[in-house]
């Protein structure tokens, strides 16, 4: 090289914002940190540096609590001696949505903005692996470095400390990969001089053999650590014992910038698009964080969905049309849902008590969701064309950029009667009005619009004023399925509803069929046969392509712990296939119809590592299939009353393909993934277990046919090796500990402390949401689409 070899310690602290204590637990020893570090930065002129994990929230925690600190970290940011930014918090990669990404991004940059200049480094060490576009993401923002740590390394080719990481679409970062003991290896404070010296030869033979230029990257920290007061003192140590380098206080932009002075980067190793291995490089702790608290990553789908498809779109169609903006809560809520997720939150392997005030911050984003909704809903529509008793309008809204045709699930309230509230005595209660007799839905050119009443009953309503008291009525209410047609492009259209003597009847394509024992149900595309024995047989009738043995459910033990699945020695596995299931119609009408499938299955009640309890419970599994009268897709909600510990469920599809590909929606873009066998010998730290992550779908295909299944807050999916074109689905996960030790899938070592984790059992009653949906291989946009 030429160059004189160059150490650069940054000193930074790892800053879970809660894992084995609660945030407030942890934040409490925040505040003793920063007292620590002010102290530290501001009177040790030898002290040169602190980088804050990459991540705002470690100073906005703070300056809640201390805000009169905040000109004190603004003059450490402007001398260069605190490095703040990017990111607000340092979320999970896969189980987020990729507007998460660019909001985590876009508002930690906003935030580091009003103490000085952001660190423009992507430091994304602790996350389980990285998504394919996360080089696209940072440079957007004009981040052209990466530093990244599990995931990846340990095979051929993954040997340098340097890369060029390329995202789908052509975005390229340069990648700095740490060593193997990542983010914690060059922490001095508890160590004699001997140990200094031993622990920085150790370190100094696998980073040397790593470089590509004459710079190391040394982190100076760990979990939760204080700064490390010894470094200057280690820093001598090292000089005089190693005369022929250079030993610096650094920086990660200066790390990087002296990197780039020297590097070529046509000559530099290439990494294509995610990384989800690196199994013999450190834990990777990919197998089980996706299913753990299924529950959590099931609320952070539908915060997402309330914030970025209903919300936000709502918000600036007010902006343009009334120069009205909401935005403030909006960025509220963001703060709420970012902060769940944090990659141990939103991973599901953290305590109990972290969970019990993340349910409180989704109840808080749904809480901001509702209220906004119906004031900017109230601020496109004027107020009084909605209450008046004899004069109802039903409104439904389209936030896509183009024109759809939908069936939207809405309620309507014919006023029955007024109640009164409070002890007026001239107040007098109101008659109740007789239910009404039937009505019709028509659009403003008197088109008559097709619904069924889903469900009918009495209930309590209000009616909100700016300048009165809230006005409680009693309504006949309606829930219905509307067969809305032509929403305009982010818009909405009204409908008129009319009173009238009689219910409408309409006529449909919609057939129910009972044969013996067997249900069939079909439109003019899709054909659906239930079996005898309660699983799918699914007919495309336009593409000529069918697939049987579809939503079988499987339970199994796991013996594992939060961060991964671990099977027992003697595992036994049930299928619903072998209960006798209860089928019956549940829903009929011109829209859409449904059957319910439901089975109690008798399993064991516990799992240790040895094998499956001989104490038996039932499990009781309810599985409505719904096909609409225009889908080509089948929508399935299943519940499933949890009553085991420390197992799994699973639902599967057995498509005979034969096919080791599958095609996995992630953010930005859709990843094409081959599934094989390993030698588990070769993966001392974790073993790989072919299960994969998606964001909204998995599919597989020959060259005939390719079935596509969609879900809602279900990540995880295994494309089996051993039973051609099985795709398993994890509904639930349910495990008792943190994290255990001596897993057969994770024999390096504990992935945390041991703490009990009851909740994480996911007992009680859960629901899934999922779909199927059959296509050509040559129309694969359909899928997407």
């Amino acid at each position: 090289m030429g160059n004189k070899v160059t150490y650069h310690f940054v000193s930074q602290s790892h800053w879970d914002r809660e894992w084995v204590l609660s945030f407030e637990e942890y934040r409490t020893m925040l505040i003793d940190f920063w007292d620590a570090l002010f102290e530290l930065l501001e009177k040790n002129s030898e002290f040169k540096h602190f980088m804050t994990d990459g991540q705002m929230q470690m100073i906005m925690d703070y300056l809640e609590v201390k805000p009169q600190n905040f000109e004190r970290i603004k003059k450490l940011v402007e001398s260069g001696k605190l490095s703040i930014g990017p990111w607000y918090i340092q979320i999970d990669q896969f189980l987020p949505s990729g507007e998460s990404h660019i909001r985590n991004l876009l508002t930690g940059l906003k935030m580091a903005r009003t103490l000085g200049k952001p660190m423009m480094i992507g430091y994304i060490p602790d996350q389980f692996g990285h998504i394919a576009q996360m080089p696209q993401i940072l440079r957007g923002f004009d981040i052209d470095v990466a530093v990244i740590y599990r995931g990846f390394g340990g095979e051929p080719g993954q040997e340098s400390s340097e890369y060029v990481w390329q995202a789908p679409d052509g975005s390229q970062v340069l990648m700095f990969h740490l060593p193997k003991d990542g983010y914690s290896f060059g922490y001095f404070t508890m160590d004699d001089e001997d140990m200094i010296l031993k622990r920085f030869e150790r370190l100094k033979e696998e980073i040397d053999g790593r470089a590509q230029t004459s710079h190391r990257l040394i982190l100076n920290g760990g979990d939760h650590h204080w700064p490390d007061f010894k470094l200057p003192e280690a820093l001598k140590l090292l000089k005089s014992k190693y005369p022929e380098c250079e030993f610096t206080h650094s920086t990660l932009e200066n790390y990087a910038n002296c990197v780039k002075s020297e590097i070529n980067f046509q000559n530099l190793p290439k990494l294509y698009g995610e990384t989800r291995f690196g199994l013999k490089h450190a834990f990777a702790v990919i197998g089980g964080t996706a299913s753990s608290r299924v529950y959590v990553k099931q609320e952070n789908y539908f915060a997402q969905l309330k914030l970025e498809k209903i919300l936000e779109p709502l918000n600036t169609m007010a902006f343009l049309l009334k120069n009205k903006n909401r935005s403030e809560l909006i960025y509220l809520a963001w703060l709420y849902c970012l902060q769940n997720q944090d990659h141990d939150t939103i991973n599901g392997t953290a305590v109990d008590r972290v969970y019990k005030e993340a349910m409180v911050r989704y109840l808080k984003v749904d809480e901001i969701f509702k209220s906004l909704s119906f004031q900017i809903s109230n601020d496109l529509i004027p107020y009084d064309s909605r209450f008046y008793k004899d004069d109802l309008h039903l409104f439904v809204f389209n936030f896509l950029p183009f024109e759809i045709n939908k069936l939207v699930e809405c309620e309507i309230e014919f006023h029955l009667q007024d109640i009164l509230v409070g002890l007026n005595p001239d107040v007098k209660t109101s008659l109740k009005s007789s239910p009404i007799s039937g009505f019709k839905i028509v659009d403003d050119k008197g088109n008559e619009i097709r619904y069924q009443i889903l469900n009918r009953d009495e209930k309590y309503s209000l009616v909100w004023g700016y300048h009165e008291y809230p006005h409680q009525i009693l309504v006949d209410n309606f829930k219905i399925l509307l067969d809305a047609q032509k929403l305009p492009p982010l818009g909405w259209k009204k409908f008129n509803i009319i009173k009238t003597d009689l219910f409408p009847n309409y006529s449909s394509n919609l057939r129910i069929k009972f044969n013996g024992n067997e249900y069939l149900i079909e439109n003019d595309s899709l054909k659906i046969k239930v079996n005898k024995n309660g699983s799918l047989k699914i007919v495309d009738k336009i593409n000529h392509i069918e697939f049987d043995d579809l939503n079988i459910f499987e339970e199994s033990g796991d013996a594992g712990d939060e961060f991964n699945y671990c099977f027992p020695d003697k595992d036994e596995f049930y299928y619903s296939t072998d209960f006798k299931p209860e089928i019956k119609i549940i829903e009929t009408g011109p829209l859409r119809t449904g059957i319910q499938i439901r089975y109690l299955m008798l399993i064991p009640a516990q799992t240790s590592i040895q094998g499956r309890s001989v104490e038996k419970t039932e499990m009781e599994i309810i599985s409505n299939v719904y096909l609409e009268y225009n889908s080509k897709r089948v929508d399935i909600k299943t519940k499933i009353n949890n009553t085991a510990k420390n197992h799994r469920v699973r639902v599967l599809f057995r498509t005979n393909i034969n096919t080791n590909i599958s095609y996995a929606d992630s953010q930005f873009c859709i990843v094409k993934r081959t599934h094989k066998k390993y030698n588990w010998d070769e993966y001392p730290y974790e073993k790989p277990l072919n299960l994969e992550v998606l964001q909204r779908f998995v599919c597989i295909q020959d060259e005939n046919k390719g079935i596509a299944i969609f879900t809602r807050g279900l990540h995880e999916y295994e494309l089996s090796l051993d039973k051609p074109g099985q795709i398993g689905i994890t509904l639930l996960r349910g495990i008792g500990q943190l994290s255990e030790s001596n897993l057969k899938t994770r024999p390096g070592g504990d992935a945390g402390w041991k703490n009990e984790t009851p909740d994480a059992q996911c007992l009680g009653m859960h629901e899934f949401e999922y779909s199927i949906f059959l296509y050509k291989p040559n129309n694969f946009k359909d899928v997407n689409h």
